[in-house]
């Protein structure tokens, strides 16, 4: 039964680390990390050719390959464009727009996210 904590432990301590919480990383579930770093911090005219990693607080609306994306995080990311609400509870989910565009939702905590936009 030991055996079985012990590896319980080392399956959570590997999960950490591949769920990127070292530095500049986020907890979901409230950890002390919770400051997330985006390779173009809050530069949101960065996503105009549909490439970019932006860090959203509360709202943002982001114009990403001619796509015009209104972003409200709070406990979930909500992502609505003119014909579409996509609502998702976290990191790793994705949310399509057609052909033109794609958002990943890299981490999440509280009222930030950090989120990564490509085209398809």
């Amino acid at each position: 039964m030991l055996r079985s904590k012990g590896a319980g432990f080392v399956v959570a301590g590997l999960v950490l680390a591949v769920g990127g919480c070292g530095s500049g990383g986020t907890h979901e579930d409230g950890g002390s990390n919770a400051t997330a770093e985006a390779a173009d911090g809050d530069d949101f005219a960065a996503c105009s050719d549909g490439a970019c990693e932006v860090l959203v607080t509360s709202t943002a609306d982001i114009t990403a390959n001619g796509v015009t994306v209104h972003v409200s995080v709070d406990d979930s990311v909500t992502f609505r464009t003119p014909g579409t609400i996509t609502n998702l509870g976290g990191r790793g989910g994705v949310a399509q727009f057609g052909f033109d565009l794609k958002v990943k939702v890299v981490a999440h905590h509280g009222k930030t996210a950090v989120l990564e936009f490509a085209v398809p």
